[in-house]
């Protein structure tokens, strides 16, 4: 509970006027320290910022930009679990932080906890249908759930969306392959290569694909493009 939290519950026996004035006083001391932590994270001082966010919180801890911010501090240093509880008080404050809830579901797809990555993504999209990372990031929670027909359609979405991101068109030429259909796979992968002929494993993929349909000469042909990027 932070300090404002007894200010209004009387816990010091100050008069009303007295209470306004010290709830404007904390209220004011604790977005400086809320500021100089955004400033602090931006220089990538991030244990440094989650100090500040701390004594931000401490002296309101209603504050959910803090919990967001000092979330994404935590995420940086690869604190997940942590992170995952301060995006959470975020959300507790505030159910349209849709930052948090994006950033939550990172996190827990991290730590392969994916139905409830799923579920956060699902309000991010409840939210703004058209945040296209929502809908792709839900994409690959359903392909590590193997379920490939809905990350499909997931990354149909995206793409929909964001006619330029190879990220969706590339992965969902993984999961066409892992349901055995190489012909539409590789198509996928082709048209990665054609708007980026440098795009990681792209080519490698193919040849996978291509492997697959025993068309080896074609396979080998792209092995030996991808082994000549690197």
């Amino acid at each position: 509970m932070g300090i404002l939290e007894y200010l209004d519950m009387g816990l010091f026996g100050f008069g009303k006027s007295k209470i306004d004035k010290r709830k404007e006083d904390w209220i004011i001391q604790g977005k400086d320290w809320y500021d100089k932590g955004n400033s602090l994270a931006k220089l990538g001082k991030d244990q440094e910022a989650i100090a500040c966010y701390d004594k931000a919180l401490s002296l309101d801890s209603a504050n959910w930009g803090a919990w967001t911010n000092k979330g994404n501090s935590l995420a940086k240093l690869g604190k997940d679990e942590e992170t995952i509880v301060c995006y959470s008080q975020a959300i507790r404050l505030n159910p349209e932080d849709l930052r948090a809830w994006s950033n939550k579901g990172f996190a827990l797809n991290k730590l392969e906890r994916y139905e409830e990555s799923i579920r956060c993504y699902n309000q991010v999209i409840r939210f703004n249908p058209k945040d296209h990372n929502a809908w792709f990031s839900r994409g690959n929670a359903l392909a590590s759930l193997r379920k490939y027909e809905e990350s499909i359609a997931c990354y149909d979405k995206a793409i929909s969306l964001d006619s330029e991101d190879l990220r969706a068109l590339f992965n969902k030429g993984n999961a066409l392959a892992n349901l055995k259909k190489f012909e539409e796979s590789i198509e996928c992968f082709d048209k990665v290569i054609k708007k980026n002929p440098e795009y990681p494993s792209a080519l490698r993929y193919k040849g996978v694909a291509l492997k697959k349909l025993g068309r080896d000469e074609e396979a080998e042909y792209c092995f030996t493009k991808d082994k000549e990027s690197e």
